[in-house]
């Protein structure tokens, strides 16, 4: 199964937490509908930021936890977006210390 983020964002820049909560909610809902695997595509996708992926992939680790999202979520064709990979390991590492996470938003936002 595949979800191509264009179609759900149709936009060339992954770059809101809007969007990625619709990426979110479209990948959550096909996968409660189909129990597969899904590969996450980002062909035509230029640009993404870790606001993104928190909201989308983020979430998804929240809500199925790493084992599921290891094993059932696939980002797919993102080799073309430079800073993929490192803030993928970004959003991956909030996630995995979100103690310290929420700790230095707390501090900032005070």
């Amino acid at each position: 199964m595949k979800v191509k983020v264009y179609d759900i964002i149709h936009s060339k820049n992954a770059l809101l937490h809007d969007d990625g909560i619709m990426l979110f909610n479209e990948v959550k809902n096909v996968f409660n509908q189909q129990h597969k695997s899904i590969d996450v595509d980002f062909e035509g996708v230029n640009r993404l930021s870790t606001l993104f992926l928190n909201a989308s992939f983020g979430k998804l680790l929240a809500e199925f936890g790493k084992e599921e999202t290891e094993q059932s979520f696939h980002p797919v064709n993102y080799e073309h977006i430079s800073s993929f990979k490192n803030k993928f390991l970004d959003m991956w590492d909030n996630f995995e210390n979100k103690d310290n996470y929420q700790a230095y938003r707390d501090i900032e936002f005070a």
